[in-house]
């Protein structure tokens, strides 16, 4: 497998382990001095494993308490465009990530740019930062 490859699949692993409410995937591939720039989330910048362990655990239990109340909720996403860039032992990955929500009322999508960035360590590559941007149309200010 070529190392875009396996980059790209540890991307999919990642993201899947989010929804899927893995943490221990999520550790796997995660640095604990990982830092996010979330627009959505925070103004600032988050720092550290723990906070997005707390807030996949979170999520996760949200959607589960919908299932068990008998709605429906799924989570599926898609790496649109994705390129990679290998400068050694730091992968760049930047793509569009589209969301796709399927719950009881139908069918939802949100869309936004991401960045993130990998190193290669002695358990394997983990990702040390991503910078998520928001999509809105011209001027650039929200709906």
């Amino acid at each position: 497998m070529s190392e875009e490859r396996e980059i790209l699949a540890l991307l999919d692993r990642h993201l899947r382990s989010i929804w899927d409410g893995d943490l221990e995937a999520y550790t796997a591939t995660t640095a604990p001095d990982v830092t996010f720039y979330e627009w959505y989330i925070s103004t600032q910048r988050i720092d550290g494993l723990d906070f997005h362990l707390r807030e996949t655990a979170a999520n996760f239990r949200a959607a589960e308490a919908r299932r068990q109340a008998g709605q429906r909720y799924e989570i599926e996403h898609e790496v649109l465009q994705p390129k990679v860039q290998i400068h050694g032992k730091v992968a760049l990955v930047t793509y569009t990530l589209l969301m796709r929500y399927t719950t009881s009322d139908g069918v939802r999508h949100t869309e936004h740019n991401e960045t993130r960035v990998f190193h290669r360590r002695p358990a394997g590559w983990q990702l040390v930062h991503c910078h998520k941007s928001p999509m809105w149309p011209a001027p650039h200010a929200p709906a």
